[in-house]
This record gives structure tokens, C-alpha cells and sequence, in this order.
């Protein structure tokens, strides 16, 4: 057929034809891109429900958004703080080494991993306490440590966000592990002496889960008063008792005065009776009861920045003026860490700078003063520090009196392992590195006493926490760690070394005495 017939058989369109075309051709168009933006739509609000609002990082990450902190439980994937990153891969690399061998069990870190303006912690400070975690994760998993190597440890890091308000659901979320292929067996790091802890181990006591805190150091936090609970520093009454000796042997200090932290009293939860802060609480019962013949002057007190109160914080003005008024030779300072520089920092700019005074302190973390830095400015203002603490990095490395036997070995691998030996100076690596390694030997113990049976139990576990005596003594890097049943001091260290630090000083390790737990 010619194109001329053709032309002949399709008749031309009329006039105006083309144009109603090209508009229906353009309504198609427009319908197929809103169909697509229809899909768009749909598929983002499935996603949306897949992936909740709530979510922090995948969907399975184990961690959830709850007010403006991410909490819950993970195997280290997720990274709580960005100066975390490089020791929870190092975390994660490791679990998934010793995932799937068979005889894997868990513990689990539960702390607060995550920190705000007004935590008793810093980011820093968990970061040193995870890798001191690492460290002993490393040496039970690879080395003779602790012995036999089974069973091997995975390590879940739990954050019931940074005062603890989430610790309900965490701690449930926890106990409902212990029936896992590789069962929760025990949990450490519970750092702070607060409520918190306290509600959230007397629960995990309740499923029959052993805890092992690192620096929780009220005096009522023990097995004696919470079965399974023990830990790896000693309690403030021990550190209360290593500053009177200390006061004992030098007569010119006669006279104290108590500066106290309110938050001992304010109490942020209605179903409970005593204050938020145990730890502070507890400090300022033992100093006034040990030190009741040298207070001649009424406690001062202040409102700790790590309280739930809305009160302002750490003004210390009117009670360094009382100081200055009744010129006491001590000053007891029942406070936490986070408020002592600005406690120094008024103790610097008083009106009675001519006036020495001695500043006693006891905290397990005292070390991240770095009060060492402070020598020239301490003796220009006539302020002696002498402060009782859990760990002496500095003094050790020199060969302090009663330095631990096994801190070296553990100095050498945290060198190896690519951490900064400054990162010790807090305390808190060395102190959930031992909390961690009495864990683990108190499942080993129970892995040995029940032969053939394929993993220990939690349950088991428990059974083994105050059997870790004798010749089953844990090789802390903070101490040959004992213990066993001593009625309300079950849990606590037996004869543990707990150095005092005189700042500044004329001793090169600084160390003016150490006591020794009971």
C-alpha cells in the first residue's frame, strides 16, 4: 500500500483535535506521578512502622529511644558515645569470636552509658570503665588468668541511661536471658550508689542473678543486704576508716567541720524512703559517727549537681565563709567527685587563705581529680588534700607499700591492647576490669563443680559467689579480691589495700598510708 493510499484510508484529524490530545496526554502524567507519589507515601508510613520513631540505630539493635536517651542492651554494635567506638568494636569483635563455640556464656555490663549535664559521670569516665571491661574480657577469653578457659565470655553492655531512671526495664530485658543459648550468668559495672541500683539489684536478686559492682561503694550495697550482690571495691565505712587512721598519727588535726551533698535526703522516688544518692548518704553517716570527737562545728551542706533536685548546684560561698569563721583543721567532704573542683575552686579564692586546712575525700574514682596537676596551687592557698581511694596507678607503677601483685600484669595488657595507661588514673578500668574477672571465676567455680553438665546457671553462679576464697582467690588488678560469708559485711573485700594519697606531698608515690579491709 502507497503512503498516498494510506492517506486516503486515515482521514486527517479536524482542527483541535492534537490540542484535546496533548491535554489528555498530560492528566495521564500527572496521574501516574501522583500514583508514584501515592506509593512513596505509602511505602514511607510502612517503613515508618517498621522502623519506629523510638528505634536508635537498626531496628535490632536492642536499643531504644526513650526520652532523649538511648537505652537498653547491646552485643557493642551500637555505640553509645562516639568516644566509645574503638573499644565496643574491639567488644563486638570479640563476642562474635566466642559466639556460637558452645561454651559461651554472658555477662552483662549494666551501667550508665550514656551521660548528661548533670551525671555523676562523664563520657570519659565510661569509656575508661569499657576498656578496662575489654581487658578482662580479653584475659579471661585468652589467657590463663583466671584459669581454665570455660567457660568463654560474651559481654552485652546494658544502659538504663544516665541516672538510672530506665533501670525497670533493662534489668527485666536481662533476667529474661538467662534461658539463651548462651545464658546470662551474672551482670557487673551498677557503679553508682544510688536508689536506682539498689531497686534494680534487689529485682535481679529476686531471679536469683549475682551482681558484681565496680565502685558502688554505699555501705549498704552488699550480699549481706542483697543476696548474690557483691563487689570488687570496699565499702565507705573502709575508706572512712583508713582516713581516721590517718588522722590519728598527726595531733595538730584536732577540729573538723562536715560538708555534706543535700541530695543525701532528696529523694526522687515515691516509693521509696531514703534519699537519691546513697553514696553520699552513706559518706556522711560514717564520717560523722567515726569522726564524732573531732567535729566541733555544725555540717554545712550543698546541693550536688548529680541530684534530681531543680535547686541550684555546688555553691559553696557561704559555707567556705563559715570556714573561714571558725577555722576548723579538717574539712570532711561527704560529696561525689563531680562537685570537688568547684569545692577547690572556692577553697581557693576564700577570705582566710593564710589559714591551712587539711580537705579529707573518699571516693573509689577520686583519682580523676588529677589533683597531682594542683601541687603548686594547693601550697600557695595552704590546703593539704588526703583522700582514701581504691586504686593508685601512679603509686603502684612506683612500688607503693601494698602495691597489688597482679597490677602490673594487668597494666601490661591494657598497654597492649591500645588504651592509654592515663586513662587508668580514675579508677573506674581497673575497678570493672576486677568486677568483671570475679564474675567470670565465680562461673568457672560453678562450670567445675558441675561436671558435665554443658554451661553453668545463673542460679549456679549465685551458689559460688561467696566461695571465692583460698585457693579460689580473684587475681584483681586492684587486689588479691576474697570473699565469703561474714554475716552484714558478706560481699565486701577481705584484705584489700585501700591507699590514702597526701597532695601535695614529699613521698615520690604520694601514697601517706594504706589500710587494709577487714
Amino acid at each position: 500500500m502507497s503512503d498516498n493510499t494510506r492517506d486516503e484510508i486515515i482521514p486527517p484529524l479536524p482542527p483541535g483535535r492534537w490540542r484535546r490530545i496533548r491535554i489528555r496526554l498530560r492528566r495521564r502524567k500527572i496521574a501516574v506521578a501522583l500514583a508514584v507519589v501515592v506509593v512513596i507515601v505509602v511505602a514511607g508510613v510502612v517503613y515508618r512502622v517498621a522502623q519506629p520513631d523510638n528505634a536508635c540505630g537498626r531496628s535490632d539493635s536492642g536499643v531504644e529511644r526513650i526520652g532523649a536517651e538511648c537505652v537498653g542492651i547491646t552485643d557493642g554494635s551500637y555505640v553509645f558515645h562516639e568516644i566509645y567506638a574503638d573499644v565496643q568494636r574491639k567488644i563486638a569483635e570479640e563476642n562474635a569470636a566466642v559466639s556460637g563455640s558452645g561454651r559461651t556464656v554472658t555477662i552483662a555490663l549494666l551501667d550508665p552509658m550514656t551521660v548528661d549535664e548533670t551525671s555523676a559521670n562523664t563520657p570519659e569516665m565510661i569509656r575508661n570503665e569499657l576498656e578496662g571491661a575489654y581487658a578482662a574480657q580479653i584475659r579471661i577469653n585468652r589467657t590463663a588468668a583466671i584459669g581454665d578457659q570455660r567457660p568463654l565470655v560474651r559481654m552485652v553492655l546494658a544502659n538504663w541511661g544516665s541516672h538510672g531512671q530506665q533501670w525497670e526495664p533493662v534489668v527485666e530485658r536481662l533476667e529474661g536471658m538467662v534461658d539463651d543459648p548462651e545464658p546470662l550468668v551474672a551482670v557487673a559495672g551498677l557503679r553508682l550508689s544510688t536508689i536506682q541500683t539498689e531497686l534494680a539489684a534487689k529485682h535481679l536478686a529476686e531471679h536469683n542473678i549475682p551482681m558484681v559492682s565496680s565502685i558502688a561503694t554505699a555501705d549498704q550495697l552488699n550480699y549481706g543486704q542483697i543476696r548474690g550482690f557483691i563487689r570488687s571495691a570496699p565499702p565507705n565505712s573502709e575508706y572512712v576508716a583508713a582516713l581516721h587512721d590517718y588522722l590519728q598519727s598527726r595531733d595538730e588535726l584536732d577540729s573538723a567541720i562536715l560538708v555534706y551533698d543535700a541530695n543525701s535526703d532528696i529523694n526522687d522516688d515515691p516509693g521509696t524512703t531514703s534519699g537519691a544518692d546513697l553514696f553520699t548518704r552513706s559518706l556522711r553517716d560514717d564520717f560523722g559517727s567515726r569522726f564524732a570527737d573531732v567535729i566541733k562545728f555544725p555540717a554545712q551542706s550543698y546541693v550536688g549537681i548529680s541530684g534530681p533536685t531543680a535547686a541550684s548546684p555546688s555553691l559553696f560561698t557561704n559555707i567556705v565563709q563559715n570556714i573561714c569563721a571558725v577555722k576548723p583543721e579538717v574539712v570532711l567532704y561527704a560529696g561525689r567527685v563531680v562537685d570537688f573542683s568547684n569545692f577547690l575552686e572556692s577553697m581557693y579564692a576564700r577570705v582566710c587563705p593564710g589559714t591551712p586546712v587539711t580537705v579529707f575525700g573518699a571516693s573509689a574514682d577520686f583519682g580523676a581529680l588529677q589533683l597531682r596537676s594542683h601541687e603548686a596551687k594547693l601550697r600557695e592557698k595552704n590546703i593539704r588534700i588526703a583522700y582514701a581511694t581504691e586504686t593508685d596507678p601512679a603509686g603502684w607503677l612506683r612500688n607503693a607499700p601494698a602495691t597489688p601483685p597482679f597490677f602490673r600484669e594487668f597494666y601490661d595488657k591494657f598497654g597492649e591492647l591500645g588504651f592509654d595507661p592515663a586513662h587508668l588514673d580514675d579508677g573506674g578500668a581497673i575497678s570493672t576490669h576486677d568486677a568483671l574477672l570475679i564474675a567470670a571465676k565465680a562461673a568457672r567455680l560453678s562450670a567445675r563443680a558441675h561436671v558435665g553438665q554443658e554451661l553453668p546457671r545463673h542460679d549456679d553462679v549465685l551458689n559460688q559467689m561467696l566461695n571465692l576464697n583460698s585457693l579460689d582467690e580473684v587475681p584483681g588488678a586492684s587486689g588479691q579480691l576474697s570473699f565469703s560469708f561474714r554475716g552484714a559485711d558478706s560481699g565486701n573485700p577481705s584484705n584489700k589495700p585501700i591507699p590514702v594519697i597526701e597532695v601535695p606531698s614529699a613521698a615520690v608515690a604520694q601514697t601517706a598510708e594504706v589500710h587494709l579491709t577487714k
